[in-house]
């Protein structure tokens, strides 16, 4: 067998065209920066925004949770009313508005984290603006920052007296309490009392949180004098004297009226109702002082004082006056239903100025008595009718 084929069985797959040959790939230079390019600025803006975007929600964050404050300690002083029923809330609200605080929200979260700051009262405060919230609730819960109402009345003024006082000190129109006065009503008095404040406004010493009213000051005192005759037992022992309570105030005005010192009510009451038991005049220079509207100038009263026609003239007319010439505090209204036990019918104060007082129980011991009193009156010219 011939090794070799015929030239027509011979195949070598070429067709007489050139084949299409794929020009080859060339690598260019510098193509793989552009990538690394693209690649830094895409993370970049990522890297950027996602910044920004932690920024805003940090600032979000911290602006949720955290409440703007100032250091403190404050600056100028500015009074805060605290109205009556207000939440702490309206209070937060109150205390911005005149920059005490920075925010509501601190003053609320400190309120939060102080205990008994519920309890804070309603009233006039002195504080100070820009004070931090910590600062501003502890001073809201400290009393000694409170602006007060003081009155005080003192035992043995009459009613004209005591509005006249309590027009002064709360600054409140006289002329409000005299309509008060004038239609009791809204008062505490005692039924008893049947409508007299003459002796019913309890002398004491007042504080007022707020601003009070003229209605709020004369209720306080009318509620202290029930008060205190509950303490003292008034009713029951001024019945067990067979008077009425409303004599035995009276009788307490009286008692305030002649004497200072309390160590001589009980005898003082003990000449009232010996006098009155016997139907003798009481012929006390008080009721004539009130009488005649005396302002107390002198210890002595004149002639014509005592010859005065009004009720309250016990020179005059017999028996207790028509009612309470004084306010009388508790120390007479004790000695007006708790009188000492004998026969005294006569009282001299021999010395005004230490209130030593003298009793008898005839006509003789106590004429030794005014002699001795006249002998301070030549001493004291100018106190002496």
């Amino acid at each position: 067998m011939s090794r070799f084929l015929d030239e027509d069985d011979y195949d070598d797959g070429y067709d007489g065209q050139e084949p299409d040959l794929e020009p080859p790939t060339v690598k260019r230079r510098g193509s793989w920066w552009k990538n690394l390019l693209a690649i830094t600025v895409s993370l970049a803006v990522l890297i950027g925004g996602g910044y920004f975007v932690y920024t805003k929600v940090m600032e979000g964050y911290l602006n949720f949770t955290q409440a703007a404050d100032y250091p403190g300690p404050g600056e100028q002083e500015v009074v805060v009313t605290i109205p009556e029923n207000a939440t702490l809330t309206e209070m937060g609200d109150l205390l911005v508005s005149q920059d005490v605080v920075a925010s509501r929200k601190a003053f609320l979260r400190a309120a939060e984290n102080i205990t008994g700051s519920s309890g804070i009262q309603p009233g006039n405060y002195l504080l100070k603006t820009k004070m931090s919230a910590v600062q501003a609730v502890t001073a809201l819960m400290d009393r000694a920052n409170m602006i007060n109402t003081w009155v005080t009345i003192p035992e043995g003024l009459r009613n004209t007296q005591v509005v006249a006082r309590l027009a002064e000190q709360s600054g409140i129109a006289a002329d409000e309490f005299n309509a008060v006065l004038a239609n009791p009503s809204q008062l505490q008095l005692p039924t008893w009392a049947n409508g007299a404040t003459e002796g019913f406004l309890f002398p004491e010493t007042y504080v007022f949180d707020t601003e009070p009213t003229a209605v709020q000051i004369l209720s306080d005192m009318t509620a202290h004098f029930n008060t205190v005759a509950d303490q003292i037992d008034f009713v029951a022992k001024a019945e067990a004297l067979g008077v009425s309570p409303y004599d035995a105030v009276t009788i307490a005005s009286i008692i305030e009226r002649e004497t200072r010192d309390p160590v001589y009510g009980p005898d003082i009451a003990q000449v009232i109702y010996n006098r009155l038991a016997q139907g003798m005049p009481l012929q006390m220079d008080s009721t004539v002082g009130y009488a005649v509207n005396s302002q107390g100038g002198t210890v002595t009263t004149t002639d014509e004082e005592r010859a005065n026609p009004s009720p309250y003239n016990t020179y005059v007319h017999p028996g207790l006056p028509p009612g309470a010439i004084s306010n009388p505090g508790k120390n007479s209204l004790t000695s007006a239903v708790n009188p000492t036990h004998g026969d005294y019918i006569y009282f001299v104060t021999v010395n005004p100025d230490t209130g030593e007082t003298k009793f008898s129980s005839d006509a003789a011991g106590h004429d030794a008595n005014v002699a001795e009193f006249q002998v301070w009156c030549r001493a004291n010219a100018d106190r002496c009718g």
